[in-house]
């Protein structure tokens, strides 16, 4: 069985990905253009999943 998105583990460190999003809107001045927003939506995906992949499942 192919594991999920969600469990694929990030390529990227939050740091990184964090980094990125600012970035995106330091460049449109708070304004995202539709291709921006599409940027930015999977950006967020991307740390939502580094996020996840981040927290140690209690024992």
């Amino acid at each position: 069985m192919s594991p999920t998105p969600d469990a694929i583990a990030p390529e990227r460190p939050l740091a990184e990905i964090n980094a990125d999003i600012r970035c995106l809107f330091a460049r449109a001045e708070g304004r995202l253009s539709d291709a921006e927003r599409v940027r930015h939506a999977k950006l967020l995906q991307e740390w939502a999943a580094a996020i996840r992949a981040s927290v140690v499942p209690a024992a």
